[in-house]
């Protein structure tokens, strides 16, 4: 029984001193500091080590000399290049990966190292949300306004895509007094982070402007600024058919000139996002001839998926149907909705 024990302890003693997978991984920087824990990736520039010391502590690339690790680590150079292996220093500024599958290591220069242990790209992300207001008024004069908005996108790694629409109708004592909607989709063709090509369409109706139905064709290229979850910010230019069918007025179509800016920031750790859409189209034909719509606002997180939001509607069209003002159009909306994202 004793000999039992004294084994036992001997046991513990001998794997207490063995190094633990957290302390063999190896960093060293610029200015001459070794640190040891375990290497848990690095994206963006940012290299995450954990150590027992302070927990997670995150390091500028830039400032690495020399990484070694233990365990085997997936890379991913600039090139897109992706090897998976046991790193080792050799010298400053330079890797050697071990694979097991190549004849010799690979080597190559820290600063051609785009990623380690990269997250998992979701393939498919999904962003819908549905907005209303509804107000009903009752006194002297009678009338209910009705509107609502909805939008669902789709992004995988090379492409996007995206549909929505709106649709606003008000009465007074009874009376139809204003009724339009409109909807929209859009493709768009990533080739690369930033560059991508779109094709798009535009629908719209405005019954009490004779404006039976505008539809556009459209396609161009556009330029993603940032993308993340906290920042999104995209402009795009390209060349439109543009098509009037009008009530009472004499139809046209032209071609044409367009853009769009997209723009939505969170504020206060997510619980509110700042956004702003630009689209607007003007004719090759007659310069005189454009109309744009934009869309501002403030949402508001307020349970799970619900929201509030605040916007501001501005709609121009300088060359309308001659039985139509030539007038900006500009709404301040409070709507409630509910959002879902994957």
């Amino acid at each position: 029984m004793k000999k039992n024990i004294a084994i036992f302890f001997t046991i513990i003693t001998v794997a207490s001193l063995i190094p633990g997978k957290s302390l063999a991984d190896e960093v060293r920087l610029k200015n001459g500091d070794r640190l040891t824990g375990q290497v848990i990736g690095m994206e963006a520039g940012k290299l995450i080590l954990k150590t027992i010391y302070a927990g997670e502590i995150s390091i500028v690339w830039q400032e690495v000399t020399r990484l070694k690790t233990d365990g085997s680590v997936k890379v991913v150079l600039k090139d897109e290049t992706a090897l998976e292996g046991t790193t080792e220093a050799i010298e400053d500024g330079k890797m050697k990966l071990d694979t097991g599958k190549l004849k010799a290591p690979a080597s190559f220069r820290l600063v051609d190292v785009k990623a380690i242990n990269p997250k998992p790209i979701k393939t498919l992300k999904i962003t819908t949300r549905a907005n209303v207001n509804i107000t009903s008024e009752r006194g002297n004069t009678d009338s209910d306004n009705y509107y609502f908005d909805g939008e669902f996108v789709a992004r995988t790694e090379k492409n996007r895509y995206k549909i929505g629409g709106e649709l606003s109708k008000e009465d007074s004592d009874g009376t139809t007094t204003s009724q339009n909607w409109l909807a929209y989709g859009n493709y768009s063709h990533f080739l690369n982070e930033k560059w991508y090509l779109y094709a798009d369409t535009f629908f719209e109706h405005d019954e009490f402007k004779d404006l039976n139905l505008r539809s556009t064709l459209g396609a161009g290229a556009g330029y993603q600024i940032f993308e993340t979850p906290l920042l999104n910010l995209s402009i795009s230019a390209g060349l439109a058919m543009v098509d009037k069918n009008f009530d009472v007025a004499e139809d046209n179509d032209y071609s044409a000139g367009q853009w769009s800016v997209n723009y939505d920031q969170y504020f206060f750790e997510k619980f509110v996002q700042l956004f702003h859409v630009n689209t607007g189209f003007v004719s090759l034909e007659d310069a005189n001839d454009w109309f744009l719509k934009t869309r501002t606002g403030l949402r508001f997180h307020l349970y799970k998926s619900f929201t509030a939001t605040l916007q501001y509607n501005f709609d121009w069209d300088n060359q309308p149907s001659v039985d139509a003002e030539k007038e900006e159009s500009t709404k301040f909306i409070f709507l409630l909705g509910y959002e879902f994202k994957n």
